[in-house]
């Protein structure tokens, strides 16, 4: 089984105005969050998974409420605060996005939230832990967690903001975005993410993934490769515009947990991750993921 958490989840109120008269003409109410994403997504391609969430109060019940609708079950940590509500107001020319503040996440919530990540870790095949996208949450937090599974045996899988969150821990699978990661460091040429790689590889993390749009460097103690999408193999062309990296994520979790093997679980989160390109031309199932998976190259470097 696999473990997801979600750090901030927050619900979703997304209005869609009608050009002709700006009245509402559709209503979408869902809950979201980088854990529940990755959750979601891999009950749409056919596995199971549990979910570790902060809940809030109002709000919080909402969320478990939706969470429940679509069979995903999830263990909560309560926090005083309500989760975030977020306000999508869009029409066919642009959006408008609004939302409250984050819940404010104190000590004993932090403990609590270890303790419940312990006793649900224990049991899982793999473990995922997506950006910490709150301020109150900081790379001790990925430490202890991180350090918990390395004594138990269990894989573990981070996707950080940037490389200071991971320097002195070592994850199993450590997978970044480019785009993040040239925020505080230049990679301009492949050989500058390889020397990355290797740093990291030194310090103890079993394999590095760094994402692109055009294409994931993967980085283990032996070797160096090479995955993308061949576009040369594709029905008709097609622009590969979007990277999704929780969906990246969320498959490679699901190779982890049915044993896949090594160039398997690559060519499947690469499959995952281009999927938002093909959206509107496939209905997104594992079925559809096989398919852009015989399209998928793995090439060692």
């Amino acid at each position: 089984m696999i473990l997801f958490c979600d750090f901030n989840p927050k619900i979703v109120r997304e209005y869609t105005i009608s050009d002709e008269n700006n009245t509402i003409e559709k209503t979408d109410i869902y809950p979201s969050g980088l854990g529940i994403e990755m959750a979601t997504f891999v009950k749409q391609i056919g596995s199971d998974s549990k979910l570790l969430l902060l809940k809030g109060t109002d709000i919080g019940d909402e969320i478990l409420e939706k969470l429940r609708s679509i069979n995903i079950p999830a263990t909560i940590v309560n926090l005083k605060d309500d989760n975030v509500e977020e306000i999508i107001i869009k029409n066919s020319e642009n959006s408008k996005d609004y939302h409250t503040k984050s819940p404010r996440i104190t000590m004993e919530d932090k403990n609590e939230l270890l303790a419940q990540f312990e006793e649900m870790a224990t049991d899982q095949n793999v473990v995922v832990l997506p950006k910490l996208n709150h301020n109150s949450l900081d790379s001790t937090l990925y430490e202890r967690m991180v350090k918990f599974c390395y004594n138990k045996n269990i894989k573990i899988a981070i996707n950080p903001s940037n490389i200071k969150e991971v320097e002195n821990i070592k994850p199993y699978i450590l997978m970044l975005d480019k785009k993040d990661l040239e925020r505080d460091i230049t990679l301009e040429y492949t050989g500058e993410v390889l020397k990355m790689n290797e740093k990291l590889l030194k310090k103890g993390a079993g394999i590095i993934i760094v994402n692109s749009r055009r294409n994931t460097i993967i980085s283990t103690k032996e070797k160096n490769y090479r995955a993308y999408l061949n576009k040369k193999k594709l029905e008709k062309e097609v622009n590969i515009e979007k990277f999704n990296t929780i969906f990246a994520l969320s498959g490679l979790s699901v190779g982890i947990d049915r044993d896949y093997d090594f160039t398997t679980s690559i060519k499947l989160a690469i499959a995952c991750g281009v999927c938002d390109n093909f959206i509107e031309d496939m209905e997104l199932g594992m079925g559809s993921i096989k398919k852009l998976m015989n399209i998928v190259e793995v090439e060692e470097m």
